[in-house]
């Protein structure tokens, strides 16, 4: 029986909310288990690998687990799966947040990791893990319901109605984010929304009857979790988890996720934080205009006030850290007329601004964050390269000095933070290492540098150490390296993912069949093809967030809009795959292929040269193009398979294995990334090749048509 429109309508919505609603479940955890387990603020990508994965598994499972009508999700991993996973997965981070997360001895990459002495500690590999597999197994439930209501509708259609919700699913996070909501607020909408897709469409309640309690359990876990101090309750920036404390000597200070970030001094009751900062202006002989980048709460600008700055810029990314600073520091720099807040990403700024300074001061920009959820990049990475600090040298006036102070946690950081200063002024700087407070390390580049001999110049300065750049813009990493702690994580979550398969498939390799009914057969080279096809897009969407973020800022807001930009382009092939037929699929690869060599060959400093209307046109060609043309690819062959379900399954466990091998950027540089999604497409594509030739000897053998359409599945 065709059924009616309303009832598709309806299955269509609730197909559109499972997709929201996993991708905001997604974001939201990416934040929320880093704020409280700080460690894992460097691992956030694994948050988006779990998904993969608990989807993946999901959709197997629909696929064995269906009968005539197909409800995998009433099945009892659907049923009580769910409950005792967001359980498991909120009770362990309150119970991490409690501990001393041990990081990796000798792995090569400064972490921001305070071992307080005493109290109870766990090894940053086992945290991670267990972390992992949680919210892996949190997605296995979402994504058989998922998969249940993908199942009927022809794989195609189901993909689109997929990426409208999960562009919804963007969006409405983007707006909690933007209205620094806190967490109770993001997970009391999506639990209360997950209850709502619960209610299927025959009005049985055992799943909502099973996760009820779940969801109350969880928002007392979230309540539980969050941290009040004496200053004031926990705040939200699109960032961090913020809060403030009055630290042993009486200063203000600034935490984030649960680590000291920076603290507000009253340089007249301190002189000997004053004397740091100032050291570095005694050597500055004009200082009328002045830049901050990294301002935070305002301990620069004030300096820069009280020296006689009549003109100052000051640029900070997160808008809560620099609100606290304009209400809560003692000197009150943010209220000076003087002074000019912008709440954007420092490289960004660099690039945009018309202005020349005679003093650009670089903040400690440390974060203890990545990037985005898609990337091992993390959010200061690319203000230390050399092509930003050339930036930063292009904006000083005639005879301009550049200031920077960092805290460096390793020699080799100082070395590198020194010798870009060296390189782009073609000079030695005058240096400090002396003071051990908020900072550890003062470099004077530029007119105030005069003249040093290297014998001034502390040995561990001048250490041989490779520089980053746009494409390796790695500072914390003492070598091109996976540091040891990745290494570890990543083999973990191959032998997790290898476990929760076999579980999944009940020990038994998976098969896809010829249609609904038809036979069944082994893996067959499309399923090779739309595994490589995840592999390849996964690759593509890193590196699209690392070339977007460099050329128009690290903001969240950037990375928000390359998140719905990507899915867009999906959906505007989505729109056009359905005119193409497989005989386009080599044109295609083709176009791809050669969309990645020239994406490969032009430098990104090229794009920063230019007119900011060009780069937004070049750059957002330059990362749709490969996209558009993947997208193109992954439809036609999506459409063309007999098991839509099968299909996105072998699609996710191939874009985990693109998330693993993302962290190859460390080794090889971020542009390698499209050297392997061309690899991985190409593999595609001969893969499409065996398949296209075994159906043609098959055809020909029994006189059959190339190719016959997939059933359209039953409701």
């Amino acid at each position: 029986m065709r059924p009616s429109a309303g009832l598709r309508r309806l299955h269509g919505v609730r197909l559109a909310g499972y997709s929201c609603l996993i991708l905001f479940v997604e974001l939201a955890l990416i934040r929320y288990i880093a704020a409280y387990v700080r460690v894992f603020g460097f691992f956030v990508n694994f948050v988006l690998i779990a998904t993969f994965l608990g989807m993946g598994i999901g959709f197997l499972r629909a696929r064995r687990s269906a009968t005539g009508t197909g409800r995998a999700a009433d099945t009892p991993c659907g049923r009580w799966l769910a409950p005792l996973a967001l359980v498991a997965l909120f009770g362990t981070v309150k119970l991490f947040s409690a501990l001393t997360i041990r990081v990796v001895a000798g792995s090569g990459e400064a972490l921001w990791a305070i071992i307080p002495p005493g109290g109870r500690e766990l090894g940053i590999v086992p945290a991670v893990l267990i972390l992992f597999t949680l919210t892996a197994v949190l997605f296995i439930p979402l994504g058989a319901a998922m998969a249940t209501e993908f199942r009927r509708f022809r794989g195609l259609t189901a993909y689109t109605i997929d990426i409208a919700g999960s562009l919804t699913g963007v969006l409405a996070f983007g707006v909690m984010s933007w209205a620094q909501t806190p967490p109770i607020a993001w997970f009391a909408v999506a639990l209360a929304g997950w209850l709502a897709l619960s209610i299927d469409v025959r009005w049985r309640f055992g799943r909502t009857l099973a996760l009820a309690p779940a969801a109350a359990a969880t928002l007392g876990l979230v309540l539980w979790t969050r941290q009040t101090t004496a200053v004031g309750p926990e705040r939200w920036s699109p960032y961090y988890r913020i809060t403030q404390q009055t630290n042993e000597v009486g200063l203000p200070c600034i935490y984030v996720n649960g680590m000291l970030h920076q603290c507000m001094v009253d340089f007249s009751q301190h002189p000997d934080l004053a004397a740091a900062y100032v050291w570095p202006y005694r050597y500055v002989p004009r200082i009328d205009t002045a830049l901050v980048v990294g301002a935070g709460s305002g301990n620069d600008v004030a300096v820069l006030l009280h020296r006689g700055a009549r003109y100052v810029d000051a640029v900070e990314i997160d808008p809560v850290i620099q609100s606290i600073g304009a209400a809560r520091h003692p000197l009150r720099p943010y209220s000076d007329p003087r002074v000019h807040v912008h709440i954007t990403d420092a490289r960004a700024y660099l690039r945009t601004t018309p202005h020349h300074y005679d003093v650009i001061t670089m903040g400690t920009l440390d974060s203890q964050t990545l990037l985005s959820g898609m990337t091992s990049v993390r959010l200061d990475n690319f203000v230390y390269t050399r092509q930003s600090f050339q930036a930063a040298h292009d904006r000083l006036a005639q005879g301009g000095s550049l200031i920077a102070y960092h805290m460096s946690p390793m020699s080799s950081i100082e070395a590198k933070v020194y010798q870009l200063a060296a390189v782009t002024f073609n000079q030695l700087p005058r240096a400090d290492t002396t003071f051990k407070n908020l900072f550890n390390l003062t470099v004077v580049a530029g007119g105030g540098a005069g003249t040093r001999s290297i014998d001034a110049v502390p040995t561990t300065l001048t250490q041989h150490v490779e520089l980053p750049s746009d494409d390796w813009p790695y500072l914390y990493l003492s070598v091109r390296t996976v540091p040891l702690h990745y290494l570890f994580a990543l083999g973990g979550v191959l032998v997790i993912a290898g476990v929760m398969l076999t579980a999944a498939t009940g020990g038994r390799a998976p098969r896809a069949s010829v249609g609904r009914t038809g036979p069944a057969m082994p893996l067959d080279a499309r399923d090779a093809a739309l595994f490589g096809t995840g592999l390849g897009f996964l690759l593509l969407e890193s590196k699209s967030v690392s070339e977007m973020s460099l050329l128009f800022g690290a903001t969240w807001t950037v990375n928000l809009l390359v998140f719905a930009a990507i899915l867009s382009v999906i959906a505007v092939a989505n729109a056009v795959v359905a005119r193409l037929g497989e005989r386009t699929l080599p044109r295609l690869v083709a176009a791809l292929l050669a969309s990645l060599a020239i994406a490969y060959a032009v430098p990104a400093d090229t794009l920063l040269g230019m007119p900011s209307v060009w780069q937004w046109v070049i750059g957002a060609a330059f990362v749709a193009a490969p996209v558009l043309f993947a997208a193109l690819i992954f439809g036609i062959l999506l459409r063309g398979h007999a098991d839509s379900t099968r299909a996105l399954g072998m699609n996710l466990m191939g874009a985990i294995v693109g998330g693993l091998l993302e962290y190859s950027a460390m080794v090889f540089g971020i542009k390698a990334l499209y050297l392997l999604a061309a690899v991985a497409y190409l593999a595609t594509f001969l893969a499409v090749l065996r398949l296209r030739a075994r159906d043609a000897s098959a055809a020909v053998a029994v006189g059959e048509p190339l190719f016959v359409p997939p059933a359209r599945p039953a409701l």
